[in-house]
């Protein structure tokens, strides 16, 4: 640098002397723009080292667009802990079951706030659960989790309304009597069901017409996610005529969602509010929006922060579970060996006249396993969701500078050949002893770690078990070409969902 500055020192000089050389100049002004440009701070992760003005480390990345194998290779080049730059945007991951549990747990509080990123924070405006930081999240979380437990996460209160909506689901199914058919929207619409129950107090039809524009919509962000969250990185690129990006279509279908079911139900719960009837969770905020309002107390706890409370309970909720769905099933019809010992296990723990239930669930170690696998091997949030500094910090020598987008890559554990030996294999086993008894890994981290850990990881688990066991109770799932089954490769969005396929449940 020093050498760049003492020739732009000297043509300056020749310039005074005899006003000629302006070709040299302007070289040497663009070559200490680039340099500028390109300049990293000083420690931080090893990374790659040909960053390019305006987009980055991009171009250099690899992964055929798969950023699970981008960061593999990347990890086995530069190690646990690199960085990357998207367009302007420094990324620093953390990989590893040891270094990511030291940042999460051990160091929470400097790890646990969200990155300011132009796009996720016009969607949420940085408020709700999700994507909100300091005060306001905790605050949120705090009143979620509290009111969550007391509507019975984890209690027979909640078990029942899974039930019920199973018994739609199933019934559902049953109509189709063996023929082929796409589950997908089906499979939302029921976990999403199990949502609404909690949030607005009712379950939907399957066939109403509001509630399927919110699914559709909803779906329809969890699939252009992965091209929207590039404006993430360059911005600027959202003023391009056209919806390249798909970033205007994600808006709309933001405010569709908000103003058709969200804000709507919002007010009917203000509108017939009753103290003495808190049996949902809109109006259990509501009641505790009250006594902040009585009492003149500081507090988050608003109507726009309920909004959006609501919407990120339904993202956490269906999406994450609903896939899981999808994707236990299409493991099977790869693997009907595994499906018919599950099989055998219900039978011979609940039998055929009566649905599985929770306490069913320790005696039934084998099918936990494979729901184990499976959330192992598609990993539903492929690296994890973004966290940041909130000034500047050294972690395991190296820099990190305060508002650095972290990704603590859940894939780089659930992945890791060293922690499973054989990680790209579907074999439940791995999660049981000798003695066929479940096993605790502590590397199974599908929820992640910390105090950002999935909100509903309870309700996911309970989802899971009552929603998969039920269907392998009641129906034989089937391929539609033995000789042409759907594929194993997924497709990454906000989530790694399936490939869309279809499917035949025969009735037992």
């Amino acid at each position: 640098m020093a050498g760049i500055l003492k020739q732009f020192q000297d043509t300056l000089q020749g310039i005074d002397r005899d006003g000629v050389n302006l070709g040299t100049v302007l070289m040497v002004g663009v070559c200490i723009g680039i340099w500028l440009l390109m300049r990293k701070p000083r420690g931080i992760p090893p990374g790659p080292r040909f960053t390019l003005p305006f987009v980055g480390d991009v171009l250099f990345l690899g992964g055929g667009g798969d950023i699970r194998v981008a960061t593999r290779q990347l990890r086995k080049k530069y190690g646990d802990i690199f960085s990357v730059y998207f367009g302007p945007e420094l990324f620093i991951f953390i990989n590893g079951y040891d270094l990511i549990k030291e940042a999460l747990v051990k160091r929470a509080d400097e790890f646990t706030n969200r990155p300011p990123m132009v796009i996720n924070d016009l969607l949420s405006k940085r408020k709700g659960i999700v994507f909100s930081s300091g005060k306001l999240w905790k605050e949120q979380r705090k009143f979620a989790l509290e009111t969550l437990r007391e509507f019975g996460f984890g209690r027979s209160v909640l078990e029942d309304k899974i039930l019920e909506e199973i018994g739609y689901f199933v019934e559902v199914i049953g109509q189709y009597n063996g023929k082929a058919f796409n589950m997908r929207r089906l499979t939302q619409s029921s976990v999403s069901n199990v949502i609404s129950s909690i949030v607005y107090g009712q379950r939907f039809d399957y066939g109403d017409p509001v509630f399927n524009d919110f699914v559709e919509r909803m779906d329809e962000n969890f699939a252009v996610a992965g091209s929207s969250s590039l404006l993430n990185f360059l911005p600027v690129l959202r003023f391009l005529p056209g919806d390249l990006f798909k970033f205007k279509r994600t808006i709309r279908n933001s405010q569709g969602i908000d103003r058709t079911l969200i804000e709507p139900s919002v007010n009917d719960h203000l509108k017939n509010y009753d103290e003495n009837n808190t049996s949902d969770f809109i109006s259990s905020y509501i009641k505790e929006m009250k006594r902040i309002e009585k009492t003149g107390e500081e507090s988050t706890i608003d109507k726009d922060n309920l909004i959006k409370s609501i919407g990120d309970l339904f993202i956490a909720g269906t999406e994450t579970t609903s896939t899981t769905i999808l994707w236990t099933i299409l493991y099977l019809l790869h693997h009907p060996n595994i499906q018919a010992i599950c099989y055998k296990e219900i039978q011979d723990v609940v039998g055929s006249g009566r649905l599985p239930s929770m306490k069913d669930r320790p005696s039934m170690p084998y099918t936990q396993a494979v729901l184990h696998e499976v959330l192992r091997i598609a990993n539903i949030v492929i690296v994890g969701l973004p966290h940041t500094v909130d000034e500047d910090v050294i972690f395991h020598g190296y820099a990190i500078p305060k508002d650095t987008v972290v990704f603590p890559n859940i894939d780089s554990v659930l992945a890791d050949d060293r922690v499973w030996g054989d990680a790209g294999v579907f074999r439940p086993e791995r999660f049981l002893d000798g003695n066929g008894q479940l096993i605790k890994r502590e590397e199974f981290i599908p929820f992640s770690l910390g105090r950002r850990a999935c909100l509903g990881e309870s309700l996911a688990k309970m989802e899971l078990f009552l929603f998969v066991t039920t269907l392998l109770q009641r129906f034989e799932f089937k391929p539609v070409d033995p000789d042409n089954l759907p594929t194993l490769k997924g497709v990454l969005g906000l989530t790694h969902s399936p490939t869309p396929y279809e499917v035949r449940a025969l009735p037992r």
